[in-house]
């Protein structure tokens, strides 16, 4: 058996003179930055720099430079040869960039020696036109703006083309600042062409492509997991088709462009994760390109293994269908561009709703426009409605929202919200050590009575949810959005929670004791919102003065006050359906006790209702 990798160690010359490499679908865009350019020009330059002070007066001959330049060992470059084509395996980076300087060198030299020793290792000649010595295809265009030194033609095609000329332009300042005269210049030349060392490792046998790749990438430096799980699937492949299937994954990750990983966690959590399971969780946020590889029950529904009968066949459905599908999807609920997905999400920090919608979905799904709303929105009032039952637990409803990853699985949409409601139940008769069969509703008033105050975002958002429904039945815009109520606290523009009752001997006298009051104060009936300074200002003044500062607030604490109620049809229009249809009605208040914070609690829960449909 021969040697599956064969080293070769090579000068820049002899790596990139009239050599042509392909850059594998392994390889990502060439994306070094400046920082790590110029670490390698320093580097280059430091050794450089050693060696020509001995010689810097002497005469520039073949055998002095020979004998004072030593060599530096820039690193190793994989490559896997198919077809008389040489495919970079790892490495490409580094090759790039070294084009590059072989470049800026040709531009800066005016020798025409010194010329003719560079170009070879830029680009060769095919009938009249330039072939570039890496992935000539994709980088002609920018490749021929920076060799004949014209301006490069807008826009960029992709990542690498927008590279190489950001990169190109930081190393012709680097070399330029060096202000090398024609001497030095020459002595560089010499010894970036034969001192600079590098090694070449060739894979002989295609099939251990993928495991060599992951070998050396797989240590959290050169690739992110996403690319190196393209690299395991897409290199069991016949060559036959990997361009195809390498350009759907690609197209579909550009779909999710910065949230590539996210993308897999969610996947396979929703695909997978039934119930609370911390040691697969870990595995799959930290590992998942090795977990689906490995001995588990994951890695046998895939069959992405080669001990799989059917791994070929597995891949190419996994790419061509689900990568495809469901990036797609996952992208279109990532831009959170209806409202639950949005509260959820930006005011409520949830993402549960994500991995739901996916589970939801089946792929190239008729209903999906419909399930992407219906999730979202059970979900955000599956977390409410736990809050204001006063059962929420963090732990669990992890649970619980793995659990819904089976449950929503070919679960027709009607059935939708019994399935919540049944979860909402379970949770309360659970935690209140009750039979199931006695918890009639999903929000009794027993439990929403005893909300007190609380600087937790939710129940900021349950008060901004609140002056937002009322806005819209009175016809009137709201200052600010549901988002801005509840996430913005700043003492001169954001929003804070008021105490009706104020500290205050006058209010005291309505209480049994002191506990009582402080205990009863912070009760929701007794709370609204004030924005700015006018929290502060209204301070421990008393009632009657409060609402002068509630006639200028937002609408929930304005309905306090009678002014509010004079020349104000659609309020009063409103006020009456409220009367009618759930036996609840907004009154002004003269004076303020605990009567008139429980009919606010009454009146509140109602809205509540509504809004959150119970």
């Amino acid at each position: 058996m021969g040697q599956m990798i064969q080293p070769d160690r090579q000068t820049v010359q002899q790596c990139l003179k009239d050599k042509t490499y392909y850059v594998d679908f392994y390889q990502r865009e060439y994306v070094w930055t400046k920082k790590t350019v110029e670490i390698l020009l320093d580097d280059i330059f430091d050794v450089f720099e050693q060696s020509y002070v001995r010689i810097k007066n002497a005469e520039l001959t073949t055998d002095c430079m020979e004998k004072n330049f030593a060599w530096y060992y820039l690193n190793v470059f994989i490559t896997n040869k198919i077809d008389n084509k040489s495919y970079i395996v790892d490495g490409q980076q580094r090759l790039s960039t070294l084009t590059l300087i072989c470049t800026k060198l040709y531009n800066l030299t005016s020798d025409q020696d010194e010329k003719d020793l560079l170009i070879p290792c830029i680009c060769g000649k095919d009938w009249k036109k330039n072939v570039y010595r890496i992935d000539n295809d994709k980088r002609k265009r920018a490749m021929d703006a920076i060799f004949k030194n014209v301006e490069f033609e807008m826009p960029y095609q992709n990542q690498t083309e927008q590279t190489i000329i950001e990169r190109y332009k930081d190393i012709s300042d680097y070399i330029d600042k060096r202000s090398m005269d024609a001497k030095k210049l020459s002595a560089f030349i010499y010894y970036f062409l034969y001192k600079l060392v590098l090694v070449e490792l060739s894979i002989d046998n295609q099939d251990d492509t993928a495991m060599v790749f992951e070998v050396i990438n797989d240590r959290g430096e050169a690739l992110k997991p996403f690319e190196i799980l393209k690299g395991k699937l897409i290199g069991a492949l016949n060559k036959n088709d990997t361009d195809s299937f390498s350009d759907k994954w690609d197209e579909s990750m550009l779909t999710v462009n910065g949230q590539e990983d996210n993308f897999f966690i969610t996947y396979l959590k929703s695909r997978f994760i039934f119930s609370r399971n911390s040691e697969k969780e870990k595995k799959i946020n930290n590992e998942y390109h090795r977990y689906i590889f490995e001995q588990n029950d994951e890695a046998d529904a895939l069959c992405f293994r080669k001990i799989d009968t059917n791994r070929i066949d597995s891949i190419k459905t996994f790419v061509g269908n689900d990568v495809v599908y469901y990036s797609g999807l996952f992208a279109k609920i990532l831009k959170n561009e209806n409202d639950y997905l949005r509260y959820s999400n930006n005011i409520l920090k949830l993402d549960g709703q994500y991995q739901l919608i996916l589970a939801a979905c089946s792929i190239n799904d008729t209903e999906e426009e419909t399930k992407i709303e219906l999730v979202s929105k059970e979900y955000e009032r599956l977390y409410m409605l736990l809050r204001m039952n006063k059962v929420y637990e963090s732990n669990d409803f992890h649970g619980i929202s793995y659990s819904l990853n089976e449950k929503l699985k070919d679960l027709p949409v009607s059935e939708y919200r019994m399935t919540f409601d049944n979860i909402i139940k379970n949770e309360i008769a659970t935690k209140t050590n009750v039979n199931i069969s006695s918890v009639n509703s999903v929000l009794d008033y027993s439990k929403f009575s005893q909300l007190s105050y609380t600087s937790e975002t939710w129940f900021y958002y349950l008060l901004a949810r609140v002056e937002n429904y009322i806005c819209k039945e009175i016809k009137i815009k709201p200052e600010n959005d549901v988002a801005y109520i509840s996430t913005k606290h700043s003492n001169r523009y954001g929003y804070h929670i008021e105490h009706i009752f104020s500290d205050n001997d006058e209010n005291r006298t309505y209480f049994n004791d002191e506990e009582d009051f402080w205990n009863r104060r912070n009760n929701i009936g007794a709370l609204l919102l004030l924005k700015g300074r006018n929290n502060i200002s209204s301070g421990n003044e008393s009632y009657s003065k409060k609402l002068e500062t509630y006639s200028n607030g937002p609408i929930w604490g304005k309905t306090l006050c009678k002014n509010f109620y004079h020349a104000n049809p659609d309020f009063i229009e409103f006020n009456n359906k409220l009367k009618n249809t759930h036996n609840v009605e907004f009154t002004p208040y003269d004076v303020f006790n605990i009567q008139s914070m429980e009919n606010r609690c009454k009146l509140l829960y109602e809205i509540v209702k509504i809004i959150w449909e119970v």
